[in-house]
């Protein structure tokens, strides 16, 4: 528990010092070790640690991670926790962390917390106290290390104009903040603030992206770049570092790139990894050339897509290929980056590249994507058009539907274009073709004329002179579907013992059925059909029993008040060469004759039949009474 908490007094320190302006808290410590004239900085580690409970106890002076820490600084230093925290590299924590990212904070005095700096965030992005940058300028002026030092973001001294350096100028070893503090390299002694400040005067781009990005580490917004998306810094940070990096990737091809990569070489840059072993110098000119897809958005983005993106020529797939395998990888799919994605959409319209399918389906129901592709999802589609999604995704393959079918689109997750489903919204509101209600039907095209023929779908509009197509009232088709539904039972037994719409037509066929004629039969009541399933979504899934389907023509003439002769003979108990020979006697005429198989008027049949004697051997001929 620090001395703070428990009231208990600390040895004083022989001299302290406030905190200058801007300096970075590994700065101070520095300056107090040379002010209490104590050999390492060490020492005050050591007299904090001996104060401190474990863990704290283990804590880094220069880098806090305990509230207790920062109490026993403060007891030693008299320069309250909140200075000190803001001298230290926590301060980068909001500007490294990505607003959707919980970040990691530690209880801070009283009900409050702080966020902290974690390595997956200093990693690469915040230089080390054994490889600082400086300005020589400021180093002239005042021999200490500032905050705005410690990103590796931050490449030049806005004040005067420079580019940092991280390398003794006399023998080019890298130098530490102890060394900035003491203004002297440690092997060479060379005097650091005497190193030739390299200025950046001119260079308008360069200034304006370093402008923008120290604003950004410290939260000082900076209203007066114009053209920078709308987003937190820490995503705009992330975007140019990613960007850099892809840069980096392609450093074989800079020599063929155009501007602002002028600046960078071999020499500047001698490693293709986003570390500290790149010079401010290097860092620069990357952020720089990285900037130029963020100023101006979207068109800036555009012209960077332009310009270095792929080693031309490419076909429009080698491009589509090369954008999504080197600047849009999956890390860029997350919400922080939507905005991203969004200015990836508008440059492939503008540049009349393809969509990619799975961009398409990952954004299918997104209000920005939608409006700017004209793509709608399945369930949007189908609403329009006012079809379920399930008679939506039947025609998928044939009809009108089929037709606003976006090409590119997977068979599994259908998308379709906006301008062709409107277009046949209004076209349906006229009455659907044959071809369309045949679709909705799930008949033949000769079916649905068929029902149009018996009275049962209605031609609002008959083809003219210069016409070639009907359109029949969709009320009537879809009223004719779900009458033909509403008779339906789900069937529970073996599929196997049903035959479909089809199967039963066609072995009835011989006996003057079709698929039309059932289907009314069904309607009306007196054949009893089936459905497998219990949502139909053609009518070619009417089912009946098969072994059954021999007697649905006979149940449909009866209805006509017909019946065969072989079944009127077998009702009646007598050899049905009778009924043929009163055909050929001429006292009777069939209504309907099917091959071998004959319908005639039951009442005629019934009248013959009691003014027959019957013989006392049923083969026998019978005689009229």
């Amino acid at each position: 528990m620090s001395n703070v908490l428990t009231g208990q007094s600390s040895p004083a320190l022989l001299r302290r010092t406030q905190l200058f302006p801007g300096e970075s808290l590994a700065s101070l410590l520095e300056r107090l070790t040379l002010l209490n004239y104590y050999s390492s900085s060490r020492i005050l580690s050591r007299i904090c640690r001996d104060r401190l409970e474990s863990p704290a106890s283990q804590d880094d002076l220069a880098f806090p991670k305990w509230v207790e820490t920062f109490l026993q600084l403060a007891d030693l230093t008299h320069v309250s926790p909140e200075e000190l925290y803001a001298a230290s590299d926590h301060r980068f924590a909001p500007f490294l962390t990505l607003p959707q990212q919980q970040p990691v904070e530690i209880p801070w005095i009283g009900s409050t917390s702080k966020a902290i700096l974690i390595p997956s965030l200093t990693q690469k992005r915040i230089r080390s106290p054994s490889a600082a940058q400086y300005c020589p300028r400021c180093l002239k002026s005042a021999a200490y290390h500032r905050l705005s030092w410690v990103p590796v973001a931050s490449t030049i001294c806005l004040e005067h104009g420079c580019l940092l350096t991280s390398h003794c100028h006399r023998c080019h070893r890298p130098i530490s903040i102890q060394e900035i503090t003491r203004h002297r390299c440690r092997d060479c002694l060379a005097d650091l603030s005497a190193a030739d400040a390299v200025s950046v005067e001119g260079d308008e781009l360069g200034i304006l992206s370093q402008r923008a990005i120290q604003s950004w580490l410290v939260r000082e917004y900076v209203t007066e770049l114009p053209g920078l998306p709308s987003q937190h810094p820490a995503v705009l940070y992330c975007f140019l570092e990613y960007l850099s990096r892809r840069l980096l990737n392609h450093k074989k091809d800079w020599s063929s790139l155009p501007a602002p990569l002028d600046g960078l070489n071999t020499l500047v840059i001698p490693s293709v990894y986003w570390s500290q072993s790149l010079t401010p110098d290097g860092v620069f000119h990357l952020l720089k050339a990285a900037f130029t897809g963020v100023t101006s958005w979207p068109n800036g983005l555009f012209q960077f897509l332009d310009a270095y993106c792929g080693t031309p020529p490419l076909n429009d797939e080698q491009r589509l290929h090369s954008f999504q395998r080197d600047w849009f990888q999956p890390a860029w799919k997350n919400s922080n980056f939507e905005f991203l994605q969004q200015g990836y959409v508008n440059y492939l319209l503008a540049r009349k590249l393809p969509i990619p399918v799975s961009l398409a389906e990952k954004y299918q129901h997104v209000e920005w994507f939608i409006e700017q592709t004209g793509l709608w999802s399945e369930e949007q589609t189908a609403q329009t058009l006012g079809v379920s999604a399930q008679k939506l995704h039947q025609s998928l393959s044939y009809g009108s539907m089929a037709a606003c079918r976006w090409p590119r689109s997977r068979e599994r997750v259908p998308l379709f274009e906006r301008d062709k489903v409107l277009a046949l919204k209004h076209k349906w509101t006229l009455g659907w073709s044959v071809s369309e209600a045949s679709s909705w039907l799930g008949l033949h095209k000769q079916d649905v004329i068929e029902l149009v023929k018996r009275g049962m779908l209605f031609v609002v509009h008959k083809p003219e002179a210069n016409e070639t197509h009907w359109v029949l009232s969709r009320q009537s088709v879809e009223c004719f579907f779900e009458k033909v539904v509403a008779r339906l039972e789900l069937f529970q037994g073996n599929r196997r013992d049903l035959a479909c719409l089809e199967e039963a037509a066609s072995e009835t066929a011989c006996l003057g059925m079709d698929p039309v004629t059932l289907l009314l039969g069904v309607i009306d009541g007196y054949l009893p059909a089936f459905k497998r399933d219990p949502e139909v979504q053609s009518l070619g899934y009417t089912c009946f029993l098969r072994n059954s389907a021999w007697h649905l023509p006979d149940l449909c003439y009866a209805r006509l008040g017909w019946v065969s002769g072989y079944l009127f003979a077998q009702e009646k108990g007598f050899s049905h060469r009778l009924v043929f020979e009163w055909m050929e006697s001429g006292l009777l005429k069939p209504e309907r004759v099917f091959g071998h198989t004959r319908y005639f008027v039951r009442q005629d049949l019934e009248e013959l039949a009691t003014k027959t004697s019957f013989s006392a051997t049923p083969n026998q001929s019978l005689s009229i009474l």
